[in-house]
């Protein structure tokens, strides 16, 4: 679902060393297996994570974050917090959109406002209004002091062009300022983008091309890398990880834990309507079982939204020790619920629900409940979960980089995202304490306890958060994981073939 201080992670480059690739050139082509097929892209309408890697090439946001989580500028030369309700920028000189038309601040203020009241919305509420200054020149007022703001700018909030959204629809013919553009699309198949020559950053991108094609399949995107078909691919079997990283063969990123797996209970009606239910649930869960079976070790067993490279983490766990079927076989006898069925719903499009959705199944089946798997369409599955047509559902979230937009989007009362049904006017105040607040070390300091208040009602649950690691041809060099879960094809480069 895309719809986001401890240890710094390893950097994330390519397997290969510098000196065996050489240094970058340009020209060439890459082409680039992910899971899905993106549905638009438009910046302000996402849907689906396969949206966001795409355009995430074809857009650019005002600032960065590299694989240490600093922010780092992008469009935005500079930007400082004035104050707890204004943030001033000053953009780069003499950008370009894909149109010929410049960059002016004027665009990132028509970005911000239709991002306002579009499906993204949630993630800028707070965005009351853009000043413009000049055309590099512009201030964001807020409604309410905010945490996570540069996180969120680094993440969600790409830059449109105003003209090219109001002449032509956005969600089919995107014109943004970033390294490539958009050529063709083959609906459900394949995208291919091809160089932006105007970009801001002169030296990038490298390649003359990059080709995003859809291969839901695990084997058959690993086949393709094996033959030559793929420079490029996201998620290989599990199993098969650790040869492949031995292997002299193909090139491989560093493995980032950025992608939590979580379950949500509808708390509006079955089972799970019941508190001692959704705490016994949690005594009931095997997270290294999870990580094995669904996995095969390519994650790290989680119990809050990030892991522990993350600047945020607590390690808070208040059902440690778990599993503990006598614990969650009292909570469940607590609650009077023993004996009633109950619907996991998993969508196809994810190999890694249904393993774990068999887990929680035979787990439930230990306290004497019956849970049916029921295994649907992306469509449908959206469906069933905005009209809370289920009891569990599998899902992963990656609006993770910073913990508020995690926590604020499923457990808000009133977020469109609250797939649970939840309403907790505590939640909600501990939500707005965490997310209002401007002072990272006060956020860490009250984190902890924000974890804790959300493991104590429990309306989601988090099991595993899954390695991102890519692996790629002997040839390509530049592939990185970073902590936004983007696919940055603007590094990607192709070295001669021996």
């Amino acid at each position: 679902m895309a719809i986001l201080a401890g240890c710094a992670p390893a950097s994330t480059t390519n397997s290969a060393a510098p000196a065996e690739l050489g240094d970058p050139v340009q020209g060439g082509s890459a082409t680039l297996a992910t899971q899905g097929a993106p549905v638009n892209m438009d910046p302000a309408e996402a849907q689906l994570y396969a949206s966001i890697q795409v355009y995430q090439n074809i857009f650019s946001t005002l600032i960065n974050v590299d694989e240490n989580f600093e922010f780092v500028s992008n469009l935005a030369e500079s930007w400082q917090q004035d104050d707890d309700l204004t943030w001033s920028f000053t953009l780069v000189e003499g950008v370009k959109f894909h149109n010929g038309e410049t960059l002016t601040a004027g665009d990132v203020a028509f970005s911000i406002e239709r991002m306002r009241t579009a499906a993204q919305g949630v993630f800028v509420s707070v965005f009351e209004s853009v000043e413009v200054i000049d055309d590099l020149n512009f201030k964001i007022h807020l409604s309410a002091p905010y945490g996570p703001m540069e996180a969120t700018l680094a993440s969600v909030v790409g830059i449109v062009n105003q003209k090219a959204v109001e002449s032509s629809d956005p969600k089919e013919k995107p014109v943004g300022t970033g390294p490539y553009k958009l050529t063709k699309w083959v609906k459900g198949s394949t995208v291919t983008l091809t160089r932006f020559d105007d970009y801001f950053k002169s030296e990038k991108p490298y390649l003359d091309e990059v080709v995003f094609e859809a291969v839901p399949d695990d084997s058959v995107r690993l086949a393709g890398l094996q033959t030559g078909q793929f420079d490029w691919i996201q998620t290989v079997p599990a199993q098969q990880i650790p040869e492949l990283v031995k292997s002299s063969k193909f090139g491989h990123t560093d493995a980032g834990a950025y992608l939590p797996y979580l379950l949500i209970l509808n708390t509006t009606s079955g089972p799970f309507t019941s508190l001692e239910a959704r705490q016994g649930l949690n005594w009931l869960i095997d997270r290294e079982q999870i990580v094995d079976l669904a996995f095969s070790g390519a994650a790290v067993e989680a119990s809050e939204a990030v892991s522990n490279d993350h600047p945020f983490y607590s390690g808070v766990d208040i059902y440690e020790g778990a599993p503990d079927i006598d614990k969650g076989q009292a909570l469940f006898d607590e609650a009077g619920v023993v004996g009633e069925p109950i619907v996991i719903l998993v969508d196809q499009a994810d190999s890694a629900y249904a393993l774990i959705a068999q887990v929680i199944q035979s787990e439930l089946a230990e306290v004497g409940m019956t849970a049916t798997i029921e295994t649907v369409a992306s469509s449908e599955y959206f469906g069933r979960m905005v009209s809370k047509d289920f009891d569990i559902a599998m899902t992963y979230f990656t609006a993770s980089l910073d913990p508020a937009l995690t926590y604020n989007l499923l457990g808000q009362s009133e977020s469109g995202f609250n797939f649970t049904g939840y309403q907790s006017s505590e939640l909600d105040a501990a939500l707005e304490e965490f997310t209002t607040s401007t002072d990272q070390d006060a956020r860490k300091a009250f984190y902890p306890d924000l974890v804790e208040a959300f493991q104590e009602e429990s309306p989601f649950i988090f099991v595993a958060n899954r390695e991102t690691q890519y692996f790629t041809s002997s040839t390509l060099g530049g592939a990185s994981s970073v902590p936004t879960l983007e696919v940055r094809a603007e590094d990607l480069w192709q070295a001669a073939a021996e």
